[in-house]
């Protein structure tokens, strides 16, 4: 081989999605089948030389659960280097899911390629629509050195190689792939030509008896593919058409070469393994001696573009990337999955929160003091959640039956959660001393803060007191009042039928009782059935309260007499929070709402109003989950000028909520270029709540949606003039345009929907609005002259992924139109008016405060060795510090991982209340950096580069 001769490195394998034109399991029995003959390949033809799994380790998983009669046999393979995996557990959508799911997915992943021989170096991010910014950071913290990604990317501005640089300055290489075929470009150049005689991406098939086309013909399984069972193997060894088909690749690919290294990737969803490849490239180098061309792995193929390559040549690329394709070709960025089946992206951040932000750090905190870490559990639980972050998964991208097994996951995952807290908020309250402060006779509410930082807040609790026994008598129904019974003075019993709140230094705290009623309570103990019930007098309390960070806080529940007032006197104003004219109002903020069901909110503080907030908009959707398409002749219904029915379903001094109820009449379905002109009612129903203190309004919405074929979008007219929004992102949060690009004629127009986590602020710098979600996560900013934000509550889609691509009958249609999510669903989100930026206002506390629940337990005053109220771990204030997850490892060693969100070095605290050893640095796969912290009393500084994430280690 001369010098100058290229290599194309021919990298096989299989791009498995598990949950996508099947069911997952419907799935397993081809990849069983699909790894059957991988191993018989490999294991009698030693020039197969390698073959990757890209699924993830999953895929591991659900093939010895098929066949664990060949784990030994898979095994040899994998640790010879033949069969390889990637790192991730599953191939996620990166902004789809939370940041930490991104490090789990890749420490469970990583863990099990480990015991099978080691994943590739290289990061594989095949599957993420959009590539995020802190990509280099997250693999580089797993060793990783280089990335190859495709989506997000184009030819025209990421070159064929970069440094990918995160904002904290860590760099790896990355590699792209092919706009024109993606991670295909073998298979659809040399592979169609040679193998099939078709031209390149010609997805027909003609039908060839000589195949033996299969097709199941009952009612149960019509609906499956054909099959073809006799297929040749052969390919077309004519070295003319071999010249033609590698001049073609040829082609293709050298735009992208790098240091005379060539890409060839024969990585088809779902592919199975040719086996006559070896043979193949052994007819294409003796046709010709432009290029060498041979079989390896992606790492074999990143090693030899770096070999010898001057780093400093290469460019460096920094943030997000997120372009759309300009020419024609598979490589669409789809920008659309974050508003697809919206009903999974909700259930996946209920389980996400309750997972990561309550049960995890809560069963640290009672390890830390000595009680048990349910590891195995909240590992089951991990698995179950990250199995529906595979990116059809998450995306709502496969067909509607395997989306029917999604909820059984994430319910799964919730229950574990819930349970998890449940027993770690009672072994740690079975340490804490409250005989020592409280009375006998009381009962005890001890609140649980999984958040780092202070929270002052209105709590809701249900408070279960023993029912008072005033004897079986007859009450005179206008004044409520029984008889007269000599020796019987309910007035000096000491009863729950009124009470106090006592706090440890034995001050009342204001409370409201909003609902009381009498029940019976199931008692679970082990000495009596489960049948047996408590007589209960239920209290339903709103309480405000100071949270100290990450810890607990006891108050007492004592009884008290009846207190009468024998003259009473007028004693000003009440200061309930709604007004009958439609009004909101608190120390911060003040809510009108509209006739309209529109609100005007005014921060107090400044004066500053944006008016007219809260405008539902339908326009037609008529694409899939990738993709957002409307109608020609589209029309958009609005709420502006619907009569809204309110009600005030609750108001006191603590809290009060008014329901916002109102129809929209939205056209049926979409009919060729137009939207139907029949209408079907969209009931909405809207309770709005404001709390003393909050600078928040929450909003809770119902949506009973009846009609297909639609986008549902709430509108907020910020008045902002500002040309940027700030999203919240994976251990960032991102500032983009809300221009609209000039794409001209290019494939893919302008995605003006944008991915957001926990919030998105539009601000000049000066002034700013912030709306924060419990899973809402696609947002707009209309370059109108209000900057209008538009928040995607509900976008329907149509059948895809089936194996009948043309005309289906209406109940065809019926068994696989989940993507029409008609039905009811419930949204949370909230939205403030700030200072400043999101940062200046620490919107992302604001909107941690708002998605994170307070675990509650009810008890009684018992000797104990903790305090009634403590802290375990504090960071001294500085609002750029986050966190990102507290649990612990195998080893039972417990995890802190922080991350910084301002663009400069800062300097924090921590305060540890906690027995340890030891606190050192550790990357994020958990492996020792060396670095050991030194520990000044309970305290230990931090220093934090440019949004970097952080990860500490107690021992």
């Amino acid at each position: 081989m001369s010098d100058a001769q290229k290599t194309f490195h021919v990298i096989s394998g299989t791009h498995w999605d598990r949950e996508w034109r099947f069911t997952a399991e419907q799935s397993l029995l081809r990849l069983a089948e699909l790894v059957d003959e991988l191993l018989d390949i490999m294991e009698r033809n030693p020039d197969y030389k390698c073959f990757l799994l890209d699924g993830g380790t999953v895929v591991i998983e659900d093939y010895l659960s098929a066949r664990p009669q060949n784990e030994e046999r898979l095994r040899a393979l994998m640790n010879a280097g033949r069969i390889q995996t990637v790192m991730w557990y599953t191939l996620p959508e990166m902004s789809s899911v939370a940041p930490e799911s991104l490090i789990r997915n890749l420490l469970i992943g990583k863990r099990m390629a480990d015991g099978f021989g080691g994943a590739v170096n290289a990061g594989y991010t095949a599957t993420s629509y959009g590539q995020i910014s802190q990509l280099a950071q997250i693999y580089a913290g797993f060793g990783m050195k280089s990335a190859l990604s495709y989506r997000g990317t184009n030819k025209e501005q990421v070159p064929p190689i970069c440094r990918l640089e995160s904002p904290d300055g860590t760099q790896i290489f990355h590699l792209r792939c092919f706009d024109e075929v993606t991670r295909t470009n073998w298979f659809f150049f040399p592979h169609y030509k040679l193998v099939l005689g078709k031209h390149p991406r010609d997805l027909s098939t003609e039908w060839n008896a000589s195949d033996w086309p299969v097709h199941m013909a009952d009612a149960g399984l019509y609906e499956t593919a054909f099959q073809l069972k006799n297929e040749s193997m052969d390919f077309n060894a004519d070295p003319e058409a071999i010249r033609e088909a590698i001049r073609m690749l040829g082609a293709q690919a050298e735009p992208q070469m790098v240091n005379s290294q060539l890409l060839a990737l024969d990585m088809e969803d779902n592919a199975v393994p040719y086996e006559k490849l070896p043979a193949l490239i052994a007819a294409c180098n003796a046709a010709q001696d432009e290029y060498q061309i041979q079989q390896a792995g992606i790492d074999e193929y990143v090693d030899a573009c770096l070999d010898g390559l001057d780093a400093d040549s290469v460019p460096v690329l920094r943030g997000e990337m997120r372009y759309t394709l300009v020419e024609a070709g598979f490589n669409g960025l789809l920008g659309a999955t974050h508003s697809s089946r919206m009903d999974l992206k909700l259930e996946n951040d209920l389980a996400q929160r309750e997972l990561i932000n309550v049960a995890e750090p809560l069963a640290a905190m009672s390890a830390l003091c000595g009680g048990t870490y349910e590891s195995a559990l909240l590992e089951r639980a991990w698995l179950y959640l990250l199995k529906n972050h595979a990116h059809d998964s998450i995306c709502g991208a496969a067909i509607s039956q395997a989306h029917e097994d999604n909820p059984f996951r994430f319910h799964a995952t919730t229950s574990i959660a819930l349970e998890c807290s449940r027993k770690a908020s009672e072994e740690l309250w079975t340490k804490i001393d409250t005989a020592g402060t409280f009375e006998d006779g009381d009962l005890t509410l001890t609140f649980f803060n999984t958040l780092p930082v202070t929270r002052k807040r209105i709590e809701s609790v249900v408070v279960d007191t023993p029912r008072p026994n005033f004897g079986n008598f007859k009450v005179e129904t206008c004044t409520g009042v029984g008889p007269i019974v000599e020796g019987f003075e309910p007035d000096k019993m000491l009863t729950f039928q009124y009470f106090d709140l006592i706090d440890e230094e034995g001050n009342k705290v204001p409370y409201t009782v909003f609902q009381r009623e009498d029940i019976d309570m199931e008692v679970e103990r082990k000495l009596d059935a489960n049948a047996a019930v408590f007589d209960i007098l239920r209290n339903r309390l709103l309480i405000d309260i100071e949270l100290p960070p990450m810890g607990w806080r006891t108050l007492a529940v004592r009884p008290r007499l009846r207190e009468y007032e024998p003259n009473p006197q007028p004693k000003g104003e009440r200061s309930f929070i709604a007004f009958q004219s439609g009004i909101l109002e608190n120390e911060f903020v003040r809510a009108q709402i509209n006739p309209n069901g529109t609100l005007d909110l005014t921060d107090k503080q400044t004066g500053r109003t944006a008016a007219g907030l809260h405008v539902w908009a339908d326009d037609a959707s008529t694409g899939n989950a990738h993709k957002h398409s409307g109608v020609l002749r589209d029309t958009v219904v609005s709420s502006l000028c619907e009569p809204a029915h309110l009600t005030l379903v609750e108001n006191n001094a603590l809290r009060a909520t008014w329901q916002i109820e109102l129809t929209l009449p939205v056209p049926e379905c979409a009919q060729g270029a137009d939207r139907s002109r029949n209408t079907v009612p969209v009931a909405i129903s809207t309770r709005v709540t404001l709390a003393k203190g909050s600078r928040r309004l929450e909003f809770k919405t119902t949506i009973d949606n009846s009609a297909k074929d639609h986008r549902l979008r709430l509108l907020f007219p910020t008045g902002i003039q500002t040309d940027f929004a700030y999203a919240d992102s994976p251990f960032d949060v991102i500032k983009r345009c809300v221009l609209w690009n000039d794409t001209k004629d290019n494939m893919e127009p302008h995605h003006p929907f944008q991915p957001m986590q926990r919030f998105v602020t539009v601000s000049d710098d000066k002034a700013g609005f912030s709306f924060m979600s419990k899973g809402v996560g696609e947002y707009e900013v209309f370059d109108d002259a209000d900057r209008t934000l538009a928040v995607t509550m509900l976008r329907t889609t149509r059948v895809s992924m089936k194996a009948n691509r043309g005309k289906m009958t209406p109940e065809e249609l019926d068994r696989s139109n989940g993507h029409q999510l008609q039905g009811t669903y419930e949204v949370e989100y909230a939205v403030t008016l700030h200072d400043g930026n999101w940062n200046d206002a620490g919107i992302h506390w604001e909107a941690d405060d708002f998605r994170t629940p307070v675990r509650v337990l009810q008890g009684v005053p018992k000797p104990g060795i903790l305090p009634p109220k403590q802290s375990l771990l504090e960071i001294e204030e500085n609002r750029n510090v986050q966190i990102s997850a507290l649990y612990r490892t195998e080893e039972g060693a417990t995890v802190l991982r922080l991350w910084n969100s301002a663009p400069e070095p800062v300097k924090t605290k921590l305060t540890l209340q906690a027995d340890f050893q030891t606190l050192e640095k550790i990357n994020l796969d958990e492996s020792p950096s060396g670095e050991e912290l030194p520990i000044l009393g309970n305290k230990t500084e931090l220093t934090f580069r440019p949004l970097e994430i952080l990860t500490l280690c107690f021992r």
